[in-house]
């Protein structure tokens, strides 16, 4: 019976080791089973951080591209700018301007009357606008416009001084060659070509009736006036008062002498300016344009508090204030600078 129950306990015990094992290796089957779940999914992660890796550098790489263009570009309109700056500078003496006068208001209108009569048989009649604040090379097709117009015109259009832009009338044989400043700003850019000249805008901005605020200064004697057509003034007011002349002699009395004259001018300044405020006070929304001449730094500083949205003018034209001709100074601020290149 001994025998028996031992036999009996050493297949218990066998069982019980058998049953253990196999709970161990179902464990180590399970864990198994996991780790290659894991090494997997290890396995993805580093698949995606690899393209991840890899779309980085492709955006490193193209953004490098890209500022390596645009460091290319900038450098080719660095070049450009100066090639043209370069041709600009680089013209000879000899080509210059055949003629250069100022043409009244009438006088424009019969050059333009006259320039629109003539007519080719083929488009090769060049009409060039440039607004004000542009130059020709600032325009849109102006490569092509390179081929239409020879370069030394273009090199001597771009010398005119204006800040009210300019018009090129232009053939192919020079037989006509002419640059119009007009006393007021254009305002758009354009050329074109055609069997005639477009005189249209030139024509229009001569023949509006814009409202004008005007200053001519010069130390001693300064002139404000409005005019609401710009053809004769509608309010005026002359400022004078007493400005010492320029003192020739050196030493301690000239700089006393030039510190008097410089409170002189200050003073001076200050009644043009409260003259100039008076009329903004009067007409302040129905100022189309503020022209300023005679001295332009003086002029300049009289007109300090003018508000921004004003268009402001500078005229080149030598204003001469006569108390007994006074329509005669906006006669002389609405001149066309005529230029035969």
């Amino acid at each position: 019976m001994i025998e028996k129950d031992k036999v009996v306990g050493n297949i218990s015990s066998i069982f019980n080791r058998y049953s253990g094992k196999e709970d161990l290796e179902n464990e180590i089957n399970r864990l198994q089973s996991h780790i290659v779940e894991l090494e997997l999914d290890v396995r993805t992660a580093n698949i995606r951080y690899e393209k991840s890796i890899d779309s980085e550098k492709k955006a490193v790489a193209a953004k490098q591209e890209a500022e390596e263009k645009l460091n290319a570009m900038e450098v080719k309109l660095k070049t450009l700018e100066h090639e043209v700056e370069k041709e600009r500078t680089d013209v000879p003496a000899s080509i210059s301007f055949t003629c250069n006068e100022q043409f009244s208001k009438q006088r424009s209108e019969n050059f333009l009357s006259s320039l629109s009569t003539i007519s080719y048989n083929d488009p090769s009649l060049v009409t060039l606008y440039v607004a004000a604040a542009e130059s020709p090379a600032s325009i849109k097709e102006y490569d092509l416009l390179t081929e239409r117009v020879d370069s030394e015109t273009l090199a001597l259009a771009e010398k005119v001084e204006s800040n009210t832009g300019f018009v090129l009338f232009y053939s192919p044989n020079h037989m006509i060659n002419e640059l119009l400043v007009p006393p007021l700003p254009l305002k758009s850019s354009s050329w074109i070509m055609d069997d005639k000249f477009d005189i249209t805008p030139i024509s229009e901005l001569l023949e509006k009736d814009a409202a004008v605020c005007v200053l001519v200064a010069h130390a001693g004697e300064s002139f404000t006036g409005f005019s609401l057509d710009s053809q004769d003034f509608d309010s005026f007011q002359m400022i004078k008062t007493s400005v010492k002349a320029k003192h020739a002699k050196g030493g301690f009395s000239q700089r006393r002498f030039e510190r008097l004259r410089d409170e002189d001018i200050a003073h001076h300044i200050d009644k043009a300016r409260l003259a100039l405020k008076d009329l903004f006070s009067e007409f302040r929304g129905s100022i189309d344009y503020m022209i300023l001449a005679g001295d332009l730094p003086l002029a300049k500083e009289i007109a300090l508090d003018i508000p921004l949205d004003i268009a402001q003018v500078y005229s080149s034209s030598d204003v001469r204030i006569e108390k007994h001709n006074i329509s005669g100074i906006m006669k002389q601020l609405m001149t066309c600078r005529r230029y035969r290149l």
